[in-house]
């Protein structure tokens, strides 16, 4: 569960967006207080998000049909994912942050993170990653947190220098993510089949 929950809430912030190229902006132009602020602050928003929809999914999961169907649509996603991923055409990070007011907006109202929560935790409930309860749900939604809170730091460590490095190798990330996001999607499309078998 450990590695599994510090790896998602790292892979959730590791392409290029508005929240971590908030921080490789501030990591040159404000105090270093600012940015542990800001890279903390996003962390809590990550732990929010993972819990609340963890939470409510563990209501969910006590009603079969509302489980399949979150099952099928995992693999919708995923696959939805990947594909996007290859097909997603390279970003200038210069354009995709505006500064700390915006990128703090985000961390709060950020429309993605629900779906994003629901869908991976369909996936870590039925691989019995967590567990339908509070206490399970708290440790993995803290572990995801630092995950994130990892991914930013290391982006803070970088900062400017790591501008150029992102336009070079967003599409090799992407490509990497799309497999992964495949994989998901087929790993989950086979579990399901094999279900009806049964």
């Amino acid at each position: 569960m450990i590695f599994i929950g510090f790896l998602i809430g790292f892979m959730g912030y590791l392409p290029p967006g508005n929240i971590n190229l908030t921080v490789v902006q501030m990591s040159v132009g404000r105090s270093k207080k600012h940015l542990w602020y800001y890279i903390l602050f996003a962390a809590v928003m990550e732990f929010i998000y993972c819990f609340g929809s963890l939470t409510g999914l563990k209501f969910l999961v006590e009603m079969p049909q509302w489980v399949l169907a979150m099952k099928w649509s995992s693999v919708i996603v995923f696959a939805v994912l990947g594909i996007l991923s290859f097909v997603q055409k390279i970003k200038d990070p210069a354009k995709l942050s505006s500064g700390i007011g915006k990128g703090i907006v985000i961390a709060i109202l950020n429309p993605l993170q629900i779906p994003f929560w629901l869908i991976w935790g369909v996936y870590v409930m039925q691989n019995s990653w967590v567990q339908p309860n509070h206490v399970s749900i708290m440790i993995f939604s803290i572990i995801t947190a630092a995950g994130s809170f990892t991914v930013l730091w290391l982006y803070s460590v970088v900062g400017r220098k790591l501008e150029d490095t992102l336009i070079t190798h967003q599409r090799t990330m992407n490509v990497v993510i799309g497999i992964i996001f495949i994989g998901l999607a087929i790993l989950e499309l086979s579990k399901l089949i094999n279900m009806k078998s049964y």
